[in-house]
Parts: structure tokens; C-alpha cells; sequence
């Protein structure tokens, strides 16, 4: 494995994408100061995974992307690709080249992809670690890390190896290890609290799943007894309702026959009223009354007739004469109109000779007007052929700048669509950074919030833990409390030495018990050693214990002990005691109490005690620890002893000294809890924090979305318009030639045109020919106007002769006229007297057909009258049959309202049946009809009230926790007897039965009921709830053992890991070592050194020391040595590290500026070694350096304040050998010629 290349885009000065090449062997990087070689070096760290801004010479991590110069502008983002080669699979990835990449942008989002696949910097860091290069980054020595080797802790020299060896990812791997570990412990003490407080619930809510299930068999009995009563109403409802039904069909029918009854009779009555429409009455009463009005009309005409014969032959017949017109003033007319038509024919010969003159004149004016409507023709014609092509000339011009106009404004179109696309492309160029940036930054906000969510969660889980803590040193303290409080009671006892020390005597110290300090864990064996002393008085001298028990015997204060505690010295008798412990070496107390242990020794058990007695130089009295004592004479013990006053203090001192810990620890935790309270506070703040910058950042993302969106659809539209423009600008340049060409044409027609000659009009004797035409058109109208006068005249006199000759027949016809009236008025006379002689006879037959008429309409009415009276008899029976269809109308309608009232009733108790019972009136009359029998059943069993509603909340204090006998005070869900209405087995045995009673159900009804009521309140859910309770008990308990057996399991896997630990350390340190023993010569000629452990026996945590002494010193101190020693011993361990444990590749910046040219030779000896085993990337601006180098790049600064690259690959034969080499100095070591490659990456 080796690196193949590394690509920099925006880093640092690497402001333009750069690329090196690089060598397997040795890749050396020059140039002057401050060109950008050492970026080089950061940019590969970065690429690492290096997360510290300060390793990467700057202050914050935004300093690596390219932050521009006076004349160019910073870049957003900053991007490293490097490619390794992992051909022979160092790497535990499925690739033979893997490509890293990480990308920074300036507003703080990074990212991480391997392959193109994006990832976290952990995986980079697990990838890389695989292979020995971890997050410490020993393979890149930069400028200033030798001496920071040289200075590192013993346990920061030892990750280096650790890194070498591939243990440092374990280590990590084992620290996340044990914070889950600890985490998991939280929730195991939360599942056993959770689990205790289940099976403190369990008991009384088993209580309530017996009630439950009493209140199930009890609600079976009610809804048994229901179902019964509604089944009984249910059927008697429906015979009820099957009669009224039967009966209404009854009424049905029955009003059916009076319905057709009624109808026969409405339809005879109405036959009736049509005869009498149409009989003979109505006949004979229209001719009666006909012939009377043809007897009257005979009668006036009589009368009629007489008086128009009186009236004719009275009339005068005497004719009458008048004067009228003569026939000679008819001629006279007639005369007259002969002669003024004679006038007319001399006009009409006038009128004819100026026609004919008229007509010559016009036919010689039109002969002019046809030869100059031709000139004129001709002239017209050839304007209109100039006219035309001037207007096609003119149009195919217009045309021809219209279609240039177009293909200019086609042409300013294209560059608008083409400047509108290439903004909607900046637009989504910039739209998608942006959103790539605002993804990027999501994502830091979104790891935010998550952190600060897992740092609120750790804080309450450690205020949980301290609040837990709390609460037991609370119970703790109160404990104690009691505790002393209850030795102190015991202690406060009245009695005879109480006392006297209550009497306040001089010389009385108090209680003996009160002055006697005695070591831990000998209470007892004092006690015992002490007797009925353990309760004694203590005082001052003789006289004061004479003068205690002289009060004891006054006050009657019964027996007392006093103890002088000035007696003699024991320590003598003390000293001189045998045994393991002396009894006067365990206490503090005055010099009586001590005497009188002197001689007794404290063993640890019985048989112990018994030996000793029975030897030599046996003590006087040897007690056990558990107050057992043993004498030459006498043994005292066995069991049921009362403590004795001193072991009461003893153990009320230990009480008081733990509460003061207790009560120290409880003040200390309220001040933990009250900063992890804050702290928790300002988590959830962070929190909050994180929570409203990753909504503000799901909002930008919308809107960056959104504006993308817009501006994807504008470059659309934007290319789109750009195809149509290119299009239309395409049409518009064909159509300019075709303009160009007609307008060419139209051209040169118009001036073809233009040079033939115009045609000349002459019209100049059109003038007299046309006043001559006038002139006789004039004389043919005068003459004209002469005829017609003439004519109308004749007319007018012919008319009058007209009128006269009228006139003279009009009085010839009236005379006549006279005449003929006359004959008329004679034959009137003699005509009315035939009529009144004619009519007395018909006069006389009308009377007698008058007669025989009327006869007939009298017989005519009789009929009618019978008839009559039968329609009156159907109409009477027709009312009768109303009134009774009416009645049983009735009556049905009653019956149909009751059967709906039925049929409700019916429908209302199956509604009740469904929705109480859940039964169909098949299902609840077939299973509870009252043809059903009703099974026997047991007694109900007495209503049993649940405990833990009539004890309280406190009734269980210790149920948290099962006893034996629990199961019998509840019954589980699966225990209760089940409802003999859904026993499967029911039909093995036959069941007693009885019949229905309605009253018997009602009562066993409100028996039920009752009972129901007196279980009072019942949980409905608490079978559910019990079952699912202890479910999730059972599931607690199997989460805690799977918890525990995992934590075990991981404890387990931790000890293997420091295991494989210690043997992966202790090898990579021994090979460590043994190539520092080789390294070390050769950088140190004479001089001595090596490598140890600072702790063998601890090889998970020892650290690691260097001892450097250079030949000819007698230096011990790495801090004394020099700046090229000091540079030398720390190549000399980094070298030793690299070949005990070889990476891939390491860089190395300027190692060698400190060195001069000897120890400069040196170091290449051993780099020459080193680059058969690994690839070196060497910074440097040594000569000899390069001179070893199988590629160089150099590196310069442009004036731009860009870093610029060119490369160089070396050829090996022309390379000098570095041990050999004198130096710079030497003729012989000229530098190579290159190589004809050469390579600019940048």
C-alpha cells in the first residue's frame, strides 16, 4: 500500500485544483520559505482526520480554505482528495485504489466520502487505523514535533507504539466500551426500580381482578335474567301483535265488501241521473215549446200582413220631374276635343324634328367620347402599370427592412436568451452551493441538537443517580437517627446509678460507659470482660465512691457500683499479661478500668480461648469477641445476652460518627444536585438552541429548495426561449435573401416602365360638340312640353264630354226607375193578400199539435217522478253503507296504530337486546324464549370488597417485594371458573332445568343487581390490566437478566481486549526496542541509549521512558542535549517505531534542519533503509536530501498569492549514494540531469 496521489482544491494557498504524483520510494517537496510546502503536509493530516485547528497552524478550522489575496477573492469551500493504493489489501476495503476525500465549507459544514460514498470521519479514522495510521498521525512528523516527542509524557510516547500497533483503536473501542457499560448501569438500577414498583402493584390490583371477575359472574347472572325478560316481552309482543294482525286482515276484509257494495249503488244512482239527463221529458218539453213559438210566429205574421195591405194601398204613385242636361251641350264638348286634337298632331311633328336633331348631336358627341376614352385608356393603363410596380418596388423594400429588422431584432433576442440563460445557470450554479452548503450545515445542526439532546439525557441521568443517592442517604440519615435516638432512650434508663448521677455528688464523673473508648469490634469482649462494671458509676477517689454508695443506701437507690478511677497504676500488671491481645491495649479509659482488665486477654474464638487458658503462663481470664468467658474455674456465655450500657454507647457514638458522614454526604449531594440542575438547564438551553437553528436551517433548505426549483425552471424556459430565438433568427436570414431578390426585381421592372413613353389625350373639340347637343336637347324638350299641353288639354275636354253624356243617361234612368216601382208596390198588394187569407187555417193546426205536445211531456214527467224517488231510495242506502265502511275504517286504523305500537315496542327491546346484550331476536328467542328451560345454577357467591380500596394507598407497605402465600390473596385472570353459558364441555352432563317464571326472573334479576351494587366500584379493566401487568413484570425480569448477561458478557469481552492488549503492547514494545538498540548506533556513533517501561507489571497503563547519551557526555537529562542531538534521538525512537511496526508511507517536514552534514549523512543511511519497507514524502531544503529523492516538486508562491507546482521524477542511476556522498562540497556529486518526464500539476 502506498499513496498514489493527492488532489488540493482551496486549501490554504493551493487556491487552484493541484495535483501530486507520488513515488513508492521518496517524494521530496522544495522551495523557498513560505511557498506552500508544509500545506502540503497539513493537507494530508486534514485529509486524515486531523481535528485540531492548532496541529493545523491556525486558529479555527475555516483558516484552511484559501481566504484570498488583494487581487483574487477567497474561495467557499476547501477540498482534498487522497488516493491510495491498496493493491496488496492493507486496507479492510473491498477496492485496489481508495479514494478519500474531505470537503470544508467557510459557514462550518464538512464532509467526509470514501469512493464517492459519503461517510463519517469515523469510518476514515477506522479505515485508517486498520493499517496503523490512528488520529495521533505519528506517521507525519512536522515541524516542531521532534521536539514535542522528545518532551511527551511517558504514557503520550506510549500511544505512539500503541498507534504503530494498531492497539490504539481497541483502546477507543474499549473506553466507548465502558461509557455504555456505565450508561447501561442507569438502566439496570431503573429496571429493578421499574420491577419493584410492578410487584408492589401487582397485590392490589390482583385484589381488584377478583372483584372483576366476581363482577363478571354476577354481570353473566343479570344478563342471563335480562335476556330472559326481554325475550319473554319479545314474544309476548309478537302474538300480541300476530292477533292484532289476524283481526285487522278481519276488518280488512269486511270493509273490502262494503267498499263494493257503496260502489254498486254510486254507480246505479249515477245511471239514474244520466237517464234523467237523457229521457223523453226533455224531448216532449223542447217540441211543446218549439210548437208554441211556431203558433206564435203564424199569428204575428198575420197581423203582419194585414197591416203592410193597409199600408201599400195608401202610398202615392205619382213620379217626379226635375230639369236636367240638353244633347246639344253634349255635342258642343265633343267639338271642342276634335279640335285640339288636330293641335296635337302639328306638335307631335315639331317634337319628332328636334328628336332627330338632338339625336344627331349626341351620336357625334359619343363618336368623340369613344376615340378619347381610348386615348384615355391607354394613358390610364400605362399609369397603373408604373403605379404597380412602384408599389411592388416600394413593398418589397419595406419588405426587405422589415425582414433585416427582424433578423436584428431576432439577433438582440438570441443574445438576451442566451445572457437570461447563462444567469438562470449562475442562478442554479449558486442555488445548488447554497444548498449543498445549507445540507452540509443541516447536518452539523442536526449532530448539535443530537449532542445536546445526549448531554440532557446524561444530565438527568446523572441527577436521577444523585437524586437516587439521595433519597438513600435520606433514608440512611433517618435511620441513624432513629437509631441513636433509640440508644439514647435505652441509655436514659432510671436507675440506681442513674441515679446518683442525676444527684449531682462531687466527685462523680457519670456513667462509666460515657469515659470508656473502646477499639471497633471489642465492644462485646469488654462488656464481658467489665461484667455488672459495663453499668457502674465513675469516681473520682475512695472516699467519693464511699460517700456514692452512702446516697445509694440513704435514697434507697437499690444496688450501685462505683469504679474509683484513681486507683493504682495497672500498666505494669498490663504489660506483664500474656496473650494475643491485652484487653487494657484495646481501651481508653481511666487507671481502674484498666487495672481491673489487667490479666485479661481478648482471643478470636472459644477454642482459642480454652488453649490458652490450659497452657502455661495461662492469663486470668480470656474472653472472646463474642463476649464468651473462659477462666481456669469458670466459663461464662451462650446466647440471649442484654447489651450492656457500654456497648450501647459504643454502638450510639458509631451511629452518631456515621450520621455526621451521612449528613456531610447528603449536603454535598444537594450541591451536586443543584449543579446538575443547572447544568441540565443549560443542556436543555443548548438544546433548544440546537433546535431552533436546525428549524431555522430546515427553513433555508425549503427556501434554497424553492429558489432552486425557480431556477432550474428559468434555465429551462431560458434554453428553451434560446431554441426558439436561434430558430426564428434562422427563418429571419433566408427570408432577407429571398427580400433582397424581389426587391432587386421590382426594381428593375419600374425602371423598364418608367422608360417607355406616355400615350397623349386630345379632347379639345369635345367642347362644341357638346354645347351644340345642349342647344338641342333644349328645342326637343320645349317641343315636348308642347305636346303634352296639348294633350292635356284634349284629355280634359273629353272628360267633361264624358261627364255631360253621364249626366243625360243618369236622368233618362231615374224616370225609368220610377216607372218599375210602381208595377212593384201592385204585386206587394196583391201577395200579402193571398198570405192573410192563407194563414187562418195553419194558425188553426199549429193549436192542435201544441195540444198533442203537451199531452206527451205530462206523461213524459210521470216516468221521471218514478225514478226520482228510486234515486233518493240508493242514495239513502248508499249514506247507510258510508256510515258503516266509515266505522270499520275505524276500527282498522285503530288496529294499525296499536300493531306500529307494537312493532315499535318490539323494535325498541331488540335495539335493547342488540346493544346491551349484543343478541339478534333470532339468538335471544331460540337461547332465552320462555319455551326454554332455565338451567339451575349455584347461589351467587357473597359480594367480597377489595382490600386495597378499603385499607387506602398505605394498606401494602412492604409490597414491593413477594412473600410466600401472595398467590393466595388474588387469583390471576386464567384461575377465574368460567361462565357455565360458554363452557365447550357443558353438554357432557346433563343440567337440571326448570321452566320459565317470569317473576322468578324478575327477582333473580334484582337479586343480581343488588349484588352487583354491593361490589361497589369496580375496575372493568383490571383482569387486562392485571395480565398486562404482570406481562410486562415477566418482560422486566427477562430484560434484567438479559441486561446483566450482557453486561457480564462485555466485561468478559473487555478483559480479552486488554489481553490481546498487553500481548499486542508487549511485542511492539520489544521490537521497539530492539530496533532502537540498532537505530541508536548509527545515529549516535559511541553513544548509548534504550527505551524501558515505567511500570512493567501494569503493561495496560505503563508509560515509556527514553535514556539518550551522546559519546564523550555524561548526560542524563533529554532536556540538556542539543538542538541537533535532541532532533537526532527523536528521529532515532520514530525511526525505531517505524521499523518495528512499519505504516504505508510517512512525511517528514524539514526533520533535518537542525542536523549538519554528518549527522545529516547519517540520517539519509537510515531513510535509505527505511524506503524499502515504507514510501517517505520528505519537505526539505537540503541538497542531499533531494539528491536521494525518486520525484521532486517544487513549490513556489506566484504574485498572486498562489501556490504553483512542478514536478520532476528523479532516475535512480543517476541518484548518488548517501554514504558515500561527501557532501555539498564535493566536485564529484554534481547534481543529476532530470528526466525528460516533467509534470506541472498545477
Amino acid at each position: 500500500m502506498h499513496l498514489k496521489s493527492l488532489t488540493l482544491k482551496g486549501f490554504k494557498s493551493f487556491a487552484q485544483p493541484t495535483t501530486f504524483q507520488f513515488e513508492t520510494g521518496v517524494t521530496c517537496v522544495v522551495g523557498p520559505n513560505g511557498s506552500g510546502k508544509s500545506n502540503v503536509v497539513d493537507a494530508l493530516a486534514w485529509v486524515m482526520g486531523e481535528q485540531g485547528a492548532k496541529t493545523l497552524r491556525g486558529g479555527k478550522m475555516e483558516d484552511v480554505i484559501f481566504a484570498g489575496t488583494s487581487t483574487r477573492g477567497p474561495l467557499g469551500r476547501a477540498e482534498v482528495t487522497l488516493t491510495i493504493d491498496n493493491a496488496d489489501g492493507a486496507l479492510p476495503i473491498d477496492y485496489t485504489e481508495v479514494a478519500i476525500r474531505r470537503t470544508l465549507f467557510r459557514n462550518g459544514g464538512s464532509e467526509y466520502a470514501i469512493n464517492g460514498t459519503s461517510c463519517r470521519l469515523l469510518d476514515v479514522q477506522e479505515l485508517l487505523s486498520d493499517s496503523g495510521l490512528g488520529r495521533e498521525m505519528h506517521v507525519i512528523v512536522g515541524q516542531g514535533r521532534l521536539d514535542n516527542v522528545l518532551r511527551a509524557t511517558p504514557e503520550e510516547r506510549r500511544g505512539f507504539i500503541e498507534e504503530a500497533a494498531g492497539i490504539l483503536k481497541h483502546r477507543r473501542r474499549k473506553e466507548r466500551t465502558l461509557r455504555k457499560l456505565e450508561g447501561m448501569q442507569a438502566n439496570l438500577t431503573r429496571l429493578n426500580d421499574l420491577a419493584r414498583e410492578i410487584r408492589r402493584q401487582l397485590k392490589p390490583l390482583g385484589r381488584q381482578a377478583e372483584v372483576a371477575r366476581q363482577a363478571q359472574t354476577v354481570a353473566a347472572v343479570v344478563r342471563d335474567a335480562r335476556a330472559r325478560l326481554v325475550a319473554d316481552e319479545v314474544v309476548t309482543l309478537r302474538r300480541a301483535l300476530a292477533e292484532h294482525t289476524r283481526t285487522e286482515e278481519e276488518r280488512t276484509t269486511e270493509r273490502m265488501v262494503l267498499q263494493e257494495k257503496l260502489d254498486r249503488a254510486v254507480i246505479r244512482s249515477e245511471r239514474i241521473v244520466e237517464e234523467q239527463e237523457g229521457d223523453e221529458v226533455d224531448g216532449a218539453r223542447r217540441t211543446a215549446f218549439a210548437l208554441e213559438q211556431v203558433q206564435e210566429r203564424l199569428r204575428n205574421l198575420l197581423s203582419l200582413a194585414q197591416q203592410r195591405m193597409a199600408l201599400l194601398g195608401s202610398a202615392d204613385d205619382a213620379p217626379e220631374t226635375t230639369a236636367g242636361t240638353t244633347p246639344a251641350q253634349v255635342q258642343e264638348s265633343r267639338d271642342e276635343a276634335e279640335r285640339l286634337v288636330a293641335l296635337i298632331a302639328e306638335a307631335e311633328a315639331g317634337w319628332a324634328s328636334a328628336r332627330q336633331t338632338t339625336a344627331a348631336a349626341r351620336q357625334a358627341l359619343d363618336a368623340l367620347d369613344e376615340e378619347i376614352q381610348a386615348q384615355s385608356a391607354l394613358v390610364s393603363r400605362h399609369d397603373l402599370e408604373i403605379a404597380g410596380l412602384t408599389g411592388r418596388a416600394e413593398t418589397a423594400g419595406s419588405k426587405l427592412a422589415a425582414v433585416r429588422g427582424e433578423v436584428l431584432r431576432q439577433q438582440n433576442a438570441l443574445d438576451a436568451a442566451r445572457a437570461r440563460l447563462t444567469a438562470a445557470e449562475a442562478e442554479r450554479e449558486r442555488g445548488e452551493a447554497e444548498g449543498e452548503a445549507d445540507e452540509q450545515g443541516g447536518s452539523e445542526l442536526t449532530r448539535a441538537y443530537e449532542d445536546a439532546q445526549a448531554d440532557v439525557a446524561s444530565e438527568e441521568s446523572a441527577i436521577e443517580a444523585v437524586r437516587e443517592e439521595l433519597h438513600a442517604k435520606e433514608r440512611e440519615r433517618d435511620a441513624l437517627a432513629a437509631r441513636e435516638q433509640a440508644l439514647a432512650s435505652a441509655l436514659d434508663q432510671r436507675d440506681g446509678s442513674s441515679d446518683l448521677v442525676a444527684a449531682g455528688l462531687p466527685g462523680i464523673r457519670g456513667l462509666l460507659a460515657e469515659h470508656v473508648h473502646v477499639q471497633p469490634g471489642y465492644e462485646a469482649a469488654v462488656a464481658a470482660a467489665l461484667g455488672s462494671l459495663a453499668d457502674a458509676v465513675l469516681a473520682e477517689t475512695h472516699d467519693d465512691a464511699v460517700a456514692a454508695l452512702r446516697r445509694a443506701v440513704d435514697d434507697d437507690l437499690g444496688r450501685v457500683e462505683v469504679v474509683v478511677a484513681g486507683s493504682a497504676d495497672a500498666q505494669a500488671a498490663v504489660a506483664s499479661s500474656a496473650g494475643p491481645v491485652a484487653a487494657a491495649s484495646v481501651v481508653d479509659a481511666p487507671d481502674g478500668v484498666r487495672r481491673i482488665l489487667a490479666g485479661v486477654v481478648f482471643v478470636d474464638d472459644l477454642a482459642q480461648a480454652v488453649a490458652l487458658v490450659d497452657g502455661p503462663d495461662a492469663p486470668a481470664t480470656a474472653i472472646t469477641s463474642a463476649g464468651e468467658v473462659v477462666s481456669p474455674h469458670m466459663l461464662r456465655g451462650g446466647s440471649g445476652a442484654t447489651r450492656s450500657k457500654l456497648e450501647l454507647v459504643a454502638a450510639r457514638e458509631a451511629a452518631a460518627t456515621t450520621l455526621t458522614g451521612v449528613r456531610a454526604r447528603i449536603d454535598d449531594l444537594q450541591v451536586d444536585l443543584a449543579a446538575g440542575r443547572e447544568r441540565l438547564r443549560a443542556a436543555r438551553e443548548r438544546a433548544s438552541a440546537a433546535l431552533g437553528g436546525l428549524r431555522e436551517a430546515d427553513a433555508r433548505l425549503a427556501a434554497h429548495a424553492e429558489r432552486l426549483s425557480r431556477s432550474r425552471a428559468q434555465a429551462e424556459s431560458a434554453a428553451a426561449e434560446l431554441a426558439r430565438v436561434q430558430r426564428g433568427l434562422d427563418l429571419a436570414s433566408a427570408s432577407v435573401d429571398e427580400a433582397v431578390a424581389a426587391n432587386d426585381a421590382a426594381r428593375r421592372a419600374l425602371d423598364e416602365a418608367r422608360s417607355r413613353p406616355r400615350p397623349v389625350l386630345d379632347a379639345s373639340g369635345r367642347d362644341a360638340l357638346v354645347a351644340e347637343w345642349e342647344a338641342a336637347r333644349e328645342a326637343e324638350i320645349e317641343a315636348r312640353l308642347q305636346v303634352e299641353t296639348a294633350r292635356e288639354r284634349v284629355r280634359a275636354e273629353q272628360e267633361r264630354t264624358v261627364a255631360l253624356e253621364r249626366r243625360l243617361a243618369a236622368e233618362r234612368a231615374a224616370a225609368e226607375e220610377a216607372a218599375r216601382r210602381q208595377v212593384i208596390r201592385r204585386r206587394q198588394i196583391a201577395r200579402a193578400a193571398s198570405v192573410a187569407d192563407a194563414l187562418p187555417a195553419v194558425v188553426r193546426a199549429a193549436d192542435r199539435s201544441t195540444a198533442e205536445a203537451r199531452l206527451v211531456l205530462a206523461r213524459a214527467e210521470e216516468a221521471r217522478a218514478g225514478r226520482n224517488a228510486e234515486l233518493v231510495a240508493l242514495r239513502r242506502e248508499e249514506a247507510e253503507l258510508r256510515t258503516r265502511l266509515h266505522g270499520i275504517t275505524e276500527d282498522v286504523h285503530g288496529l294499525e296504530l296499536q300493531i306500529y305500537e307494537k312493532r315499535l315496542q318490539v323494535s325498541q327491546l331488540l335495539e335493547r337486546a342488540a346493544s346491551e346484550l349484543g343478541l339478534g331476536e333470532e339468538v335471544l328467542v331460540a337461547e332465552y324464549g320462555p319455551d326454554v328451560p332455565v338451567p339451575e345454577e349455584a347461589p351467587l357467591p357473597p359480594p367480597q370488597r377489595p382490600r386495597a380500596a378499603a385499607e387506602g394507598p398505605d394498606a401494602d407497605p412492604e409490597g414491593d417485594e413477594p412473600r410466600d402465600g401472595d398467590a393466595a390473596d388474588y387469583d390471576v385472570p386464567g384461575d377465574a371458573p368460567a361462565d357455565p353459558a360458554d363452557d365447550d364441555d357443558a353438554d357432557e352432563a346433563p343440567v337440571p332445568t326448570r321452566p320459565f317464571d317470569r317473576e322468578e326472573q324478575r327477582a333473580r334479576l334484582q337479586q343480581a343487581e343488588r349484588k352487583l351494587a354491593q361490589l361497589g366500584r369496580v375496575n372493568p379493566l383490571a383482569l387486562e390490566e392485571f395480565a398486562a401487568l404482570e406481562q410486562r413484570h415477566l418482560f422486566l425480569t427477562e430484560q434484567l437478566a438479559d441486561l446483566t448477561a450482557t453486561r457480564k458478557d462485555l466485561l468478559t469481552i473487555i478483559d480479552d481486549i486488554d489481553r490481546t492488549m498487553q500481548g499486542v503492547f508487549a511485542a511492539a514494545f520489544e521490537d521497539t526496542r530492539q530496533a532502537f538498540d540498532r537505530v541508536f548506533p548509527i545515529l549516535f556513533p559511541g553513544g548509548t541509549g534504550s527505551i524501558h517501561l515505567t511500570d512493567p507489571e501494569q503493561l495496560l497503563t505503563t508509560g515509556i521512558e527514553v535514556s539518550v547519551r551522546p559519546a564523550g557526555k555524561r548526560i542524563e537529562r533529554l532536556s540538556l542535549l542539543s538542538g541537533g542531538e535532541r532532533s537526532l534521538a527523536a528521529v532515532a525512537l520514530l525511526i525505531a517505531i517505524f521499523t518495528a511496526r512499519p505504516s504505508p508511507f510517512y512525511i517528514m517536514d524539514e526533520v533535518e534542519a537542525a542536523l549538519d552534514d554528518a549527522n545529516l549523512g547519517r540520517l539519509l543511511t537510515i531513510l535509505e533503509q527505511l524506503r524499502d519497507t515504507s514510501q517517505l514524502i520528505v519537505i526539505t531544503h537540503q541538497k542531499r536530501t533531494m539528491e536521494i529523492a525518486d520525484a521532486l516538486y517544487g513549490v513556489s508562491m506566484r504574485q498572486d498569492g498562489v501556490s504553483a507546482v512542478v514536478g520532476q521524477r528523479v532516475s535512480r542511476d543517476a541518484r548518488p549514494d548517501p554514504a558515500t556522498d561527501p557532501g555539498p562540497d564535493a566536485t564529484a556529486g554534481s547534481a543529476p540531469e532530470p528526466a525528460p518526464e516533467e509534470q506541472a500539476a498545477s
